[in-house]
């Protein structure tokens, strides 16, 4: 790269986090027929035009209906364009990173407001989120800590919690945490949103094996397992117990004429292994087996691999 597209790039980065994304656009433009070939140039206009359409489309949307616009265009942003770049620039990406989030957390930080529980709930969940795309790990979790206080026990303001621990170097709590959110309900958890090299590895891991969309989600906690990934427990409470068994009952009904066997499949598993962890814990090996017993009928692959795990 020559010097003036160097300093091209620079001041264009001044730019955009001033806010002036079609300046920095014009600029890079000017730049480019005298380095045609400059990749980093090309992709920092793609993203500028990008961006700038993006902005034009939602300039008279409200503050909370534009922060969820605009991190929607975010998570297409990474699945369209920067997933198909073969050597995206990073700083580039920091800077969009950047800008963007800190646009979505102003719009947020209007509307916050408690006098809703559910609306509070996921505006701090969101604020939190922002927080949390730009490095501020410990103010995120304060957020989402204060959205799981409001609305206890959502799978996708846990799995946010979880992220934000293992980003601050807290794996084992991570771990409990992911653990509990992929059990309570994988399906409305957003990994797209997800940036911790734990739950990142772990979902390439399972998406290598070819499953996508709501299938990736349910079979994410069953791998978590058999890895070692999800391996920090807890102890479940007596009513939590009999809720499972409850659940493994219906579960196991309904797997006699499933309607989707590729989502129950693996949702059964991931009950069974809650199961034998609480058993595990209270020692009850007879009952072990028995539930081994069910994996094996079931998953006979999976049964494999966790028995030989265990």
């Amino acid at each position: 790269m020559g010097v003036q597209s160097d300093s091209a790039l620079s001041t264009a980065y001044s730019l955009i986090l001033s806010g002036d994304i079609q300046q920095a656009k014009t600029l890079l433009e000017d730049t480019l027929p005298s380095d045609l070939d400059n990749k980093n140039l090309i992709f920092a206009v793609l993203c500028c035009n990008i961006w700038l359409v993006n902005f034009e489309k939602i300039k008279s949307a409200e503050p909370f209906e534009y922060g969820e616009a605009i991190i929607n265009y975010w998570k297409s942003f990474e699945s369209n364009v920067i997933a198909r770049e073969e050597n995206p620039l990073e700083e580039t990406l920091y800077v969009f990173n950047k800008v963007i989030f800190a646009l979505a957390l102003d719009k947020y930080n209007s509307v916050y407001d408690d006098s809703d529980k559910k609306i509070h709930a996921e505006v701090c969940r969101k604020i939190g989120l922002c927080h949390k795309k730009l490095g501020n790990y410990e103010e995120a979790l304060k957020f989402l800590t204060e959205a799981n206080n409001t609305m206890q026990g959502l799978s996708y303001i846990l799995a946010e919690m979880a992220d934000c621990y293992d980003l601050c170097g807290e794996d084992k709590l991570a771990k409990v945490i992911f653990r509990e959110a992929f059990f309570t309900d994988p399906e409305k958890i957003d990994i797209a949103l997800l940036d911790s090299p734990l739950i990142k590895k772990l979902i390439a891991k399972v998406s290598a094996k070819g499953y996508a969309g709501r299938e990736l989600l349910e079979w994410i906690p069953v791998y978590g397992t058999l890895y070692g990934v999800f391996n920090v427990r807890r102890t479940l409470k007596s009513q939590e117990v009999g809720r499972l068994k409850q659940d493994i009952y219906a579960k196991e009904n309904e797997n006699k004429d499933p309607v989707n066997s590729s989502i129950l499949k693996p949702r059964l598993l991931n009950m069974y292994f809650w199961l034998i962890d609480y058993y595990d814990l209270s020692q009850e090996i007879t009952k072990i087996k028995e539930v081994l017993l069910k994996i094996k009928l079931l998953a006979p692959d999976i049964y494999n691999l966790y028995a030989g795990e265990a």
